[in-house]
This record gives structure tokens, sequence and C-alpha cells, in this order.
């Protein structure tokens, strides 16, 4: 063990061989730890990202795939809804049909034996994608014949919603009623287009 203290490193090479082992492997080791913090660290560092971006990745494609699998379900509710949409909007009347609704509404009254003491358009009513149009009815008649006009015009291509009704007998005595309604038809807003 003496002679192992008395090694002088610039003599290295002719140093017994254990020794050199010895000198070789703390040497090794050494440049492994330097290696490790100089090299791997930051590849390990990089290593560490890549592998939350694959995270992210994967998530982001399991995400999109769930998308493309139900793309057939979305554009058959969509097209459901465009037909929904179709079927509606020919139910509502376009400005030049009004004068016509307008008569068709009078021929049912009068049809049911019905008379008229008011019959005209209110003011527009502006709503978020429709135009609302009230239409003032007044007229008399028997309560089995403002249900047979009632019932015509809930039949009518074009929707007529009734709403604020009234009626009261005429006089005490009397079986004919006066029949005061508030009813409302809709127009779609016109499309604006974007000329940018």
């Amino acid at each position: 063990m003496a002679k192992y203290t008395e090694l002088d490193v610039e003599d290295i090479v002719h140093w017994p061989l254990p020794a050199q082992l010895v000198v070789l492997a703390v040497l090794f080791s050494v440049l492994q730890v330097v290696g490790y913090h100089w090299h791997l660290d930051g590849k390990l560092s990089e290593l560490s990202k890549l592998q939350q971006q694959e995270q992210s990745l994967k998530q982001t494609v399991q995400l999109k795939t769930n998308k493309v699998a139900t793309l057939p379900v979305v554009r058959a509710q969509l097209e459901e809804l465009s037909q929904r949409y179709d079927y509606l909007s020919q139910q509502l009347p376009v400005q030049k049909e009004l004068a016509t609704m307008l008569a068709s509404v009078n021929e049912q009254g009068l049809q049911n034996n019905l008379t008229f003491t008011r019959i005209d358009w209110g003011a527009k009513e502006n709503q978020q994608f429709l135009y609302r149009l009230p239409l003032n009815i007044e007229l008399t008649g028997r309560y089995d014949d403002i249900g047979q006009f009632s019932q015509a015009i809930a039949a009518l291509p074009r929707v007529i919603n009734f709403t604020d009704v009234e009626w009261q007998r005429v006089s005490l005595e009397s079986s004919v009623l006066h029949f005061r309604v508030r009813a409302y038809t809709y127009q779609f807003k016109p499309e604006v287009k974007d000329d940018g």
C-alpha cells in the first residue's frame, strides 16, 4: 500500500496495472458525470418537452378524430335543419302575398257567415331574425261559425297565429258574439350580403 502513495502522476505510464485501472475508472466516471450534465441533461430536457408535445398532439388528434367520427351525424342534422328551414320559409309570406293573405282571411270569414267590422295589418315589428306582422281582426257571428273560421285560418298555407283573443255577446239575449283577435304572421328578414 505504501508504494501506491509514492506514485507520481507524471509517471502514470509506469504505474502498476491495478493503479492505472483505478485512475482510468475514476476518470471514466468523472467524464460520464460531466458528459451527462453537459450533453445528456439538455437532451433529456428536450426529450421531456417532446414527450409533452406528443401528448398534446395525441389529444388534438383524438379531438379531431372524434369530430370526424361525428361528421356524418352533424351532416344529417344539418340536412334535417335545412329541410325544416325550407319548409318553414315556404309557410311564411313574402311582401307581395300579404294582400292575398288578407283576402283569404276575409273569404274564410264570409264563407263561415261572419261579418267583419275590422280587418287590417298593423305596423311591422322588428325581431331578431324575422319581422312580425300583426293582423287586427274584429267580426261578429255565432260561436260555431267563429270556431270554423279559426279552424279554416289554421289550415291556410301561410302561418297565422291568433293571440289576444276576446269575445263577448253582442247583447245579453243574443247568440251572436263580437270576436276580436290580434293575429300574427312572420316574414324572414332579407339576408344581408357581405360585399367584402
